[in-house]
């Protein structure tokens, strides 16, 4: 509430799901704000829906609107900062570094990038510390909603929020139609907001996976140009059938299947879909390919679920430093490409019978006569014995339960499990860890600039004194952390 901008008006708008605790929000408003307008919309809307009421209760198209969810707090200068550079820019739509709310130093957006299939890619890493390495102004694809400013204007032209979306997806969808009229959006990190991001804990009645996947695939449809609408349809398909694959070795099958369905979901809504794109028709002044080339190319679902984010706290006596490598989910899309090899170049084996081959002569037809020959200490092969047979035998008739006691089967198992077991000794195990400051290791390790400044640092101590001065100390102490640069 205390910004240092003088020309600002606050408006408050107030769903009934508060269920009587209206009157309560409106006392807490009317003592922090005394002069700032409240309004009680009817019934239960999402934030889209309701931030349009500003198109009905404030006339006029000059000055801004700055929308803000309500777990938002602004710093003192955010608002004048905020405006200063839209001018300065020249942009449509700006907004702020969103940092965590409990802990400011956490970064948690600073804009968002956008690929063609409508899945947004965080530019920060997660849990990475604000050390103003973000801090300049830049152009981004989407803002977040959770504060933004927008001309008046071009909110106007725009129609506001698409009433479609009730929760997730909305700013992907209002910034996406602004790049339509040319106007830019732009970042702004010398404005800080804190954000407490907690839509999914405060609302569990909704289906939050369900609801970003039909949303992403709605925009992505409403949105595409006609002359590459065909195009991109087949390839949402072609990815929601990868994404199902990898889905299954990367444990996010739900997500995989939530996409499946608002793919299928798609074509019960098509009508709602045309009539769409003839209403937002007129927005589209830009051509294509300019909205395509500030898009990020490639597919940032699929990118997420082959590469994953390992992170390990490191704390010493004054910080904490919390770093991170990309841990790759390659070796699983590998097996399975291997077993499905085996499985095709096998299929006359698993279609029909497997050959002696070497040692391995036709099993019985029951794992019990295994069980007898062993049990009689008489061994038959070639001339025969009186020599004990082998305890293979045994471990033979005990293996046959996995084929449900068809000895066949077990036997095409042992010839085709041969080359699994081969590629797996074949595969290299042998993986060295990463050290701080450092590459090294069986990823690309993506370090805290502090680290990385602590192990330059450490590079240019002569290594005589190093060696001169080891053994006068046994503790052990967390990788240095540089004091933050501070700003130019």
């Amino acid at each position: 509430a205390a910004q240092d901008y003088v020309n600002l008006r606050t408006l408050f708008l107030l769903t009934e799901r508060d269920d009587g605790r209206a009157a309560d929000i409106s006392a807490r408003i009317r003592a922090a704000l005394p002069s700032a307008f409240i309004r009680t919309l009817p019934g239960t809307v999402g934030f889209g829906v309701g931030a349009n009421e500003v198109l009905r209760l404030v006339e006029g198209d000059n000055g801004f609107f700055l929308i803000c969810h309500d777990d938002v707090a602004l710093a003192p200068d955010a608002v004048r900062v905020l405006v200063a550079e839209l001018f300065r820019s020249n942009a449509g739509i700006v907004g702020p570094k969103l940092v965590d709310w409990d802990e400011p130093r956490r970064l948690q957006h600073v804009g968002l990038g956008l690929d063609r299939f409508g899945e947004v890619d965080s530019i920060i890493e997660p849990g990475e510390f604000d050390q103003e390495q973000h801090d300049a102004v830049r152009d981004v694809f989407v803002l977040p909603s959770a504060c933004m400013l927008v001309r008046a204007d071009l909110f106007r032209t725009l129609g506001g929020f698409d009433p479609a979306i009730t929760f997730h997806g909305d700013d992907v969808d209002l910034c996406w139609r602004a790049h339509h009229t040319g106007a830019r959006v732009v970042v702004v990190p010398d404005a800080v907001v804190r954000h407490r991001e907690q839509l999914e804990i405060r609302r569990p009645d909704l289906p939050h996976r369900t609801m970003r996947a039909r949303h992403r695939m709605r925009a992505v449809a409403t949105l595409t140009g006609a002359s590459r609408l065909f195009g991109r349809s087949i390839q949402m398909v072609l990815l929601t059938m990868v994404e199902l694959v990898v889905g299954l070795f990367t444990g996010r099958v739900g997500e995989a299947f939530a996409s499946l369905r608002a793919l299928a979901g798609l074509i019960p809504r098509s009508g709602s879909i045309v009539k769409r794109r003839r209403a937002i028709a007129g927005q589209r002044i830009v051509h294509e390919r300019e909205v395509l080339s500030l898009q990020d190319r490639g597919s940032s679902r699929l990118t997420s679920y082959l590469r994953g984010k390992e992170t390990t706290t490191y704390v010493g006596a004054e910080s904490t430093v919390r770093r991170w490598r990309e841990a790759s989910f390659g070796p699983p899309l590998a097996w399975f490409l291997v077993i499905v090899g085996v499985v095709i170049g096998s299929r006359q084996f698993i279609r029909g019978s497997v050959p002696s081959v070497g040692e391995f002569l036709p099993f019985p037809t029951s794992p019990g006569d295994l069980v007898a020959d062993y049990r009689a200490s008489f061994d038959g092969r070639s001339f025969g014995s009186a020599a004990p047979l082998p305890t293979g035998w045994v471990v033979l008739a005990g293996s046959s339960i996995l084929t449900l006691f068809r000895m066949q089967a077990l036997l095409t198992l042992s010839i085709v499990g041969g080359y699994l077991l081969g590629a797996l000794g074949a595969a290299p195990r042998d993986r060295v860890p990463a050290q701080p400051g450092t590459d090294r290791g069986h990823g690309r390790l993506r370090r805290h600039p502090a680290g990385a400044r602590a192990a330059r640092a450490r590079r240019l101590v002569d290594p005589r004194l190093v060696r001169r001065c080891r053994g006068s100390s046994t503790s052990s102490v967390a990788p240095p952390v540089s004091n933050p640069p501070t700003r130019r």
